[in-house]
């Protein structure tokens, strides 16, 4: 380093021009100054390299987070995905002591919607459902698309009676809902079916789901647009 080089070089050079009587300061100086120039100079181009690469680095972690973020994302209604809702179950704590809910949703007579209007009106559906979703839970509940026209909540660290407020909530808002289908200005109603599990601690949530499931299966047979609870 260049401190290294001038705590060996100035004593010599100063023993230098001392014995020399300084006859021969010019040469003596150069002699110094050269390489000191050459090390400090080496020296400032390597630390700019440095704080190039650490901000190459930093750039390349936070497009990597954000691709990560993005992979755990369902692109058309901005929830999590199966992946990244499984993944944020898996980190729920496990001594909370507290019980939580999950709630499984499903559009009610969603194919037939589909098939009938089209994808893009269902894809409209399922981003109008999605939103009211949000607008329904706290910010600490972890919501996703688990597939199709299906979604899923969990609610940490809630009682019962909350629960199922929540859902009976959602479903009451999402029956409100008008979709415009056709270039006439035509709307129709959306509801959904709610399927209602509930666990205490660290869940298994494969378990919880097929319990959710077997709810959401009794709703669907209750004649939909309801919530049961099991």
């Amino acid at each position: 380093s260049l401190i290294s080089f001038l705590l060996h070089c100035v004593p010599v050079t100063l023993t230098i021009l001392y014995i020399s009587h300084g006859t021969y300061w010019a040469e003596t100086l150069f002699a110094f100054m050269l390489p000191t120039v050459g090390i400090a100079i080496q020296q400032l181009i390597q630390q700019h390299n440095n704080r190039f690469i650490q901000d190459l680095l930093r750039k390349l972690q936070e497009e990597k987070d954000t691709l990560s973020d993005l992979s755990m994302m369902d692109p058309l209604t901005g929830l999590y995905n199966r992946r990244g809702f499984q993944s944020r179950i898996e980190n729920l704590p496990s001594n909370s002591g507290s019980s939580h809910f999950l709630l499984l949703i499903d559009i009610d007579h969603f194919k037939a919607y589909n098939d009938h209007y089209g994808h893009m009106m269902g894809d409209q559906a399922l981003a109008r459902v999605s939103a009211a979703i949000r607008d329904a839970v706290r910010s600490r509940d972890i919501v996703g698309r688990y597939g199709g026209e299906e979604f899923v909540i969990v609610l940490p660290e809630t009682d019962g009676p909350s629960a199922l407020q929540v859902a009976e909530s959602l479903r009451r808002e999402v029956e409100t809902l008008l979709v415009c289908v056709g270039d006439e200005g035509q709307e129709v109603a959306v509801t959904v079916s709610i399927g209602v599990a509930t666990f205490n601690g660290h869940p298994d949530y494969q378990v919880l789901l097929r319990r959710a499931d077997a709810a959401l299966y009794q709703a669907k047979h209750q004649g939909r647009n309801c919530v049961v609870v099991v």
